[in-house]
């Protein structure tokens, strides 16, 4: 008994022998991965350099190799790297990195001397190199292109994981790239003059997890980068037109230009001709901006604007431009110019308000269709302006730029319809009359009691039945003895003028009861003659140049010379008035200014 006990005793001493040298050579083995720090250095060909920093802890045993997944297959290794003990000696382990032929996309660093890692801490670099264009890591983002590289997959949960993207430098800088793990990752940028750093970090990396870390770069940062995925071949060039067909569309294209030329060339020489035929009926004569001898000045204008919307087509555009100002000055006109010259005989005769006081009707003209003034020539502008608007967007695709240059071209049109209008033909009496003449009237018709005077509307007529002045004559209906009239008349600034003057004439016998009061109204006035040896005149001018402040002067005089009373004749006798008194006492009254002129006869 005692032997076969002492032999039980023997095996399991040489049984706990057996577990104890087992565990002292490695069978029970502890080791954790703490860190992955990773450096992706990127050429300008596309060509990058991956750099793990690895950080290991090993807890129990002896390591003799490392292996790690998810390395991409056509990564190009890196054979040898260096193991750092994180002891105080710092110890330097040589080991050399190789792929493992049964499992593809993972490799195994082996140490290559002593008997393994033991107890402690440990960093040692690996590196390869990834082609990524090649693998597809690089593709286009838009008008960007997005790099993508996915970490190898984390053996255990580990915090603080870092990427950083070292890349060329480029004028866009890169960014992280938005997606489900943008929220969750701290980006850094740091710019360098040839360099660029992204720097990526994540909190923490689950067991297991393969993390995408993805960034958005410039695409002229990879100038050598030459894959037609990535950089398009441009369009092949369209075939060359033969010798004909380009000859034929240049000839086409001048073609064109000089219809355009010719056809304004006409229209500035119609619209020249009609205005001349407007003034000349008037007695006057046109005038335009810019005169060139033998009648040059129409082809100038076509010659101009055609050449100046080739230029802001297809040359210089400040040269088109100024083509452009100098065919509008060409089309402008001036204002009809009425030369003086002396009135021939007429005499003054009654006329009726109807023909007097009323605006001349023009009669309709051809020249109306490129008129602004008229209605025609509103109409044909606002269909040129739509035709223009139209043909600009329906050669929008065709011609490059002409949706600015055929409206900026067609400026040329607007001196046409704006310039040489009836409004530039010289003013005829009947518009000055109904301009300022009709207004007075009905001014004074609100101030004065017409039924106790006589107005008429007075004009100089000539042989032919025609006039060329009008007044308004009027007097007091019981007037004082020797007042012949007072005309409101009008002093046109210059010939054939839209504006005038308006003054004040008082007509009166010499040595009459009317030129004693008016020598107290208007006291050391010259008096000058008038249309007969034996008449005296005296203009006064209103305060102010409008038709009422001349009705009011108007309406004054009336009173001042009304002579319904006898004492105002002078003789003493009984006045045999018995209405009522309306004229205002002479000492209540301001003072008239007059001034001395030459009256019109």
């Amino acid at each position: 008994m005692w032997v076969v006990a002492s032999r039980k005793g023997v095996l399991l001493f040489f049984f706990a022998s057996s577990l104890a040298a087992t565990a002292h050579a490695g069978g029970w083995t502890e080791a954790h991965q703490t860190s992955d720090d990773v450096r992706i250095t990127v050429e300008p060909d596309g060509t990058a350099l991956v750099q793990h920093h690895l950080r290991y802890r090993v807890v129990a045993g002896r390591f003799k190799s490392f292996e790690i997944a998810g390395i991409h297959q056509s990564a190009e290794l890196s054979p040898e790297t260096v193991i750092v003990s994180e002891k105080a000696t710092a110890e330097e382990i040589a080991a050399h990195v190789e792929p493992v032929t049964k499992t593809p996309g993972t490799i195994k660093i082996a140490i290559d001397e002593g008997k393994g890692l033991t107890r402690g801490g440990y960093t040692f670099d690996v590196k390869y190199k990834l082609d990524l264009v090649a693998t597809k890591l690089l593709v286009r983002d838009g008008g960007m292109w997005k790099l993508t590289w996915t970490a190898p997959p984390a053996p255990e949960g580990h915090d603080g994981a870092r990427v950083t993207f070292d890349l060329p430098s480029a004028p866009t800088e890169p960014r992280l790239a938005a997606g489900p793990e943008g929220s969750t990752t701290l980006a850094t940028l740091r710019r360098a003059l040839e360099r660029d750093e992204l720097e990526l970090v994540r909190a923490h990396v689950p067991r297991g997890d393969a993390i995408a870390w993805s960034a958005r770069v410039d695409p002229k940062a990879f100038p050598k980068v030459t894959s037609p995925e990535l950089r398009p071949p441009p369009a092949p060039p369209a075939a060359a037109p033969s010798f004909v067909a380009a000859h034929l569309a240049h000839g086409v294209v001048a073609l064109g230009f000089a219809l355009v030329a010719g056809g304004l060339a006409v229209l500035l020489r119609t619209k020249r001709s009609f205005v001349k035929r407007a003034a000349k009926a008037e007695g006057a004569r046109s005038r335009s901006l810019i005169e060139l001898p033998w009648g040059l000045a129409p082809f100038a204008y076509g010659i101009a604007t055609a050449a100046g919307a080739a230029c802001l087509l297809w040359s210089n555009a400040i040269a088109g431009a100024l083509l452009l100002v100098v065919a509008i000055l060409l089309a402008a006109h001036r204002a009809t110019y009425l030369p003086a010259k002396a009135r021939g005989p007429g005499v003054w005769k009654p006329i009726s308000d109807a023909r007097a006081l009323l605006p001349a009707k023009r009669e309709p003209a051809r020249g109306d269709v490129l008129d602004l003034s008229t209605n025609k020539g509103r109409i044909v502008l606002a269909a040129v302006a739509l035709a223009i608007a139209l043909t600009s967007w329906l050669l929008r695709t065709r011609v490059p730029g002409i949706v600015v240059v055929l409206p900026l071209a067609s400026s040329v049109l607007l001196p046409i319809f704006a310039t040489g209008m009836r409004a530039d033909l010289p003013a005829r009496p009947s518009d000055l009359a109904a301009l300022l003449l009709r207004p007075a009237r009905d001014a004074l018709g609100r101030t004065y009691d017409l039924a106790h005077a006589q107005l008429t509307t007075i004009a100089r007529t000539r042989a032919d039945g025609s006039f060329d002045e009008v007044r308004l004559a009027c007097a007091p209906a019981d007037r004082t003895p020797g007042l012949r009239s007072i005309e409101l008349a009008l002093a046109p600034t210059k010939p054939g003028a839209w504006a005038a003057l308006l003054e004040v004439l008082v007509r009166f016998e010499d040595g009459s009861e009317a030129a004693a009061r008016m020598a107290n109204i208007a006291k050391s006035t010259p008096v000058v003659p008038g249309r007969v040896p034996e008449e005296k005149v005296i203009r006064f001018v209103p305060d102010e140049p409008t038709p009422r402040a001349a009705a009011s002067l108007l309406g004054r005089l009336l009173d001042d010379l009304e002579g319904r009373r006898a004492s105002d004749r002078g003789v003493a006798v009984k006045s045999t008035w018995s209405g009522k008194e309306r004229r205002t006492p002479r000492s209540l009254r301001a003072p008239l200014t007059a001034c001395a002129a030459a009256a019109s006869t």
